[in-house]
């Protein structure tokens, strides 16, 4: 008596997709790569250690065409059993695709019906084929492995959560800028190395994961940054400077009119503790006020260099026209023909003011409390030995 669904289907005939690559061919079709779960090899993989059958948990098959959709439908027909693209959990484009443009296949991506728009988008400077093929030990599936990279990236600030919802709607706003997580192939592994950079659906390059701070402390609150300062006395080896960790900062961007120029104020607050000293540094209110202004300045030198960058480039990465239009509707309306012109000689001030918190902190190394007097006897409580 009860409904069931129209499209009811065996997991046994299915091949559930869970990554998905988008590339370009040198004679300019589509190829698309899937990372598809092998059922059996799964099952044996969860079995055993051994490296040499944890790859048989998937398999990549590709199809090509002239369009996303016809190399879909090429690659359906050539793999036994359908495709299941409803747990489908991270989308890859190629450098030679997002060049030419990704807005080729987001009519396809938004509108079917099968895919999520939770689904992670990542650029990389290579083939989307070669980063699905590469190692995401000790992942079973690269998807898994490609997500999880990008995750603990963004809880250390230096990724963004590149969703395909986000991108979209940076894509559709007036600085029609997105960015999108980075990620490439460094020795047959993946390496999450920073975010890409859009200029409307083209890519324009990207970021390191040290500049993608820079500019994600523009974007919004971060968190978990370790910064690393060399000694003031200018005497510091590599392994031991002072480091210092952001506890987490909050950004506030404001457009200012002076006269008929725009100029952007960039307010920047935030909390850190220290996690190691060079030697012979005292922890005194004043070395204090001198490591918050240190803090200080580097954040304000990475923006600045970030900023450089993108006028540059001529991207509006830092999303400044969506913040005007906000702000200011009528001001963005007399200027946003001529805002590829404006944004290049922006005059951005910066406010940065960092504390530095005093929480659990060893003022001398356990060295120097070293004593012989110190040990217990070695009697024990009955008094020294004989």
């Amino acid at each position: 008596m009860l409904t069931g669904c129209k499209d009811l289907n065996e997991v046994d005939d299915l091949n559930i997709v869970l990554a998905m690559g988008i590339d370009e061919t040198p004679d300019h079709q589509v190829e698309v790569s899937t990372e598809i779960v092998d059922p059996m090899g799964a099952r044996s993989s969860s079995q055993s250690g051994s490296g040499g059958q944890r790859d048989q948990a998937k398999f990549i098959r590709h199809g090509v065409g002239k369009t996303v959709e016809e190399a879909v439908d090429r690659l359906d027909e050539n793999v036994a059993r359908n495709l299941f693209l409803s747990h489908n959990t991270v989308v890859i484009f190629g450098r030679a695709y997002a060049e030419a443009g990704i807005d080729r296949s987001m009519d396809y991506l938004e509108r079917n019906l099968s895919l999520r728009r939770n689904q992670l988008w990542v650029v990389t400077d290579d083939t989307a084929a070669h980063l699905l093929e590469a190692s995401g030990k000790p992942e079973l599936y690269n998807a898994l492995a490609i997500r999880s990279l990008v995750e603990q990236g963004v809880n250390k600030s230096i990724a963004i959560n590149s969703t395909q919802l986000r991108v979209m709607r940076d894509y559709l706003r007036p600085s029609h800028a997105p960015n999108m997580a980075y990620l490439t192939v460094a020795h047959s592994e993946l390496c999450e190395c920073g975010v890409g950079l859009f200029d409307g659906s083209h890519f324009r390059g990207h970021l390191t994961s040290k500049d993608a701070n820079g500019l994600l402390l523009f974007l919004g609150p971060t968190q978990q940054t370790e910064y690393t300062l060399p000694c003031s006395s200018g005497k510091s080896s590599t392994d031991l400077q002072n480091t210092f960790r952001i506890l987490g900062t909050q950004t506030k961007v404001v457009p200012v009119m002076k006269g008929s120029e725009v100029q952007f104020s960039v307010q920047v607050r935030g909390r850190a503790e220290i996690e190691r000293l060079c030697q012979g540094s005292k922890t005194t209110p004043d070395a204090y006020k001198e490591f918050e202004t240190q803090i200080s300045s580097e954040l304000q030198q990475r923006m600045q260099h970030v900023m450089t960058k993108l006028q540059k480039d001529d991207v509006d990465s830092v999303q400044f026209a969506t913040l005007l239009y906000r702000n200011n509707p009528a001001v963005w309306r007399k200027i946003s023909t001529k805002w590829k012109d404006t944004f290049p000689t922006l005059t951005v001030n910066y406010d940065i003011h960092i504390q530095l918190l005093r929480n659990g902190l060893a003022s001398k190394s356990p060295d120097t409390e070293f004593s012989p007097q110190g040990l217990p006897p070695r009697a024990g409580r009955r008094g020294s030995a004989p």
